[in-house]
Order: C-alpha cells, then structure tokens, then sequence
C-alpha cells in the first residue's frame, strides 16, 4: 500500500474508532417503556426484598423516575458517611473492584471523588466524609447494573464500608466534563503524528 493510501486508512480508521466510541458512549437512548419498567422493577424487588425499606426507598424512588425518564445520560450524586477502621477500608476497596468493571461495561464512570476538607455553610455536611458523582448513560443502564448478580453480592461490602448514602440524580445545565471532545482531541493529536510518521517515512523511501 502507498503512503498516501496509508494516510487515507490511518485518518479513517481513528474517524471509525471515535464513531464506534460515540455510538457505545451514547447518553441519548429511547426512554424506558411502562411495559419494561414493570420488568425492570420487578427484577429489582427479586433482587433486593428491603429495596423499599424506610430508609433506603430504592424501589418506590425508581417507580418515580420511570415514568419521566427521557432515555438520556445523567449523573448520581453520592454523599457519604463512612465507616472507620482498616476492615471498613478493605469493605470500601472490595466493593469498587465490584461496581467499577460494572459501570465501565455500560459506559458509566466516576466524574468527582472527594473527601469532606471542611464546612463552610449549613450543618448536613458534618455528616459527608466523602462526595462521588457518577456518570450513567441512562436509566436503563443503572437498574439493569444495580441486578447484576455481581452488584448484589457486592452489597455486603457497600454497607462494610458506609454507616449511610444519600444518591440523588441530577442532569447538567452547565458541565465541563466532555469526554466525547477530550477523545476526539487525542485522536486529533495520535492522527496528527502517525500523518506526520507517514511524511517521514515517505521522504525516507524517496531519498533512498
């Protein structure tokens, strides 16, 4: 193959990559039907029997956010009170090795992770060790994250680690997270160099 052809195929071939990456990244899918949100809640009530317990309301929550779901990525905010000591630590590692390979695979990630440093209004926060906001491509992907076999076994070492969690679900008006912009700007730059590669390997076979 020619230099020239091997440009066309190498700025083809990342144009394929970061088409692939934005179709799986999504964040714009169909919203959740009533016909699969009574599927999916009832996967949930199988799979947590105390999912609507007084403090936690998982399930009565999610029957409220079905109905309005428009199908588009959003971000859980979690505010966290964490347990001390060096098995509370274990619990808290354990259960990241759990969710973290389980948002991947659905294009879910941590955005922000921080410890409380300070207070500087009101009194809740006395209660936050740690803040964790987290992306979802939709809720479709939560729910059928949160019935994974993994993630229920994986429960035990979520409340190991956490006296308590508020989650609350939150959609950005302003938000400099663009992960889509940030690829598109590597595979600009890894284009660029292989482009300049072909240059010189060109100007090397025609010099010799």
């Amino acid at each position: 193959m020619t230099i020239p052809r091997l440009k066309i195929a190498w700025v083809a071939l990342l144009t394929i990559a970061f088409l692939w990456f934005s179709a799986w990244y999504g964040g714009s899918g169909k919203p959740i039907s009533a016909e699969e949100g009574e599927r999916l809640l009832e996967q949930v009530r199988q799979a947590y029997p105390d999912a609507d317990s007084s403090e936690r309301r998982f399930l009565s929550n999610l029957q409220e956010m079905i109905p309005r779901d428009d199908g588009k990525e959003f971000y859980a905010v979690n505010l966290e009170d964490l347990k001390e000591g060096p098995e509370a630590r274990q619990s808290d590692r354990a259960y990241a090795k759990v969710v973290m390979p389980l948002l991947f695979k659905r294009a879910g990630h941590p955005v922000f992770v921080s410890n409380r440093a300070g207070l500087m209004l009101g009194q809740y926060g006395n209660q936050v060790d740690r803040v964790a906001v987290v992306r979802y491509r939709s809720l479709r992907d939560m729910i059928e994250m949160a019935i994974e076999p993994a993630m229920q076994a994986g429960e035990v070492h979520k409340f190991g680690a956490l006296n308590h969690t508020e989650v609350f679900i939150t959609r950005p008006t302003i938000s400099f997270v663009h992960v889509r912009v940030t690829l598109a700007l590597a595979l600009i730059i890894i284009g660029w160099l292989g482009l300049r590669g072909l240059s010189w390997l060109n100007r090397r076979q025609q010099s010799s």
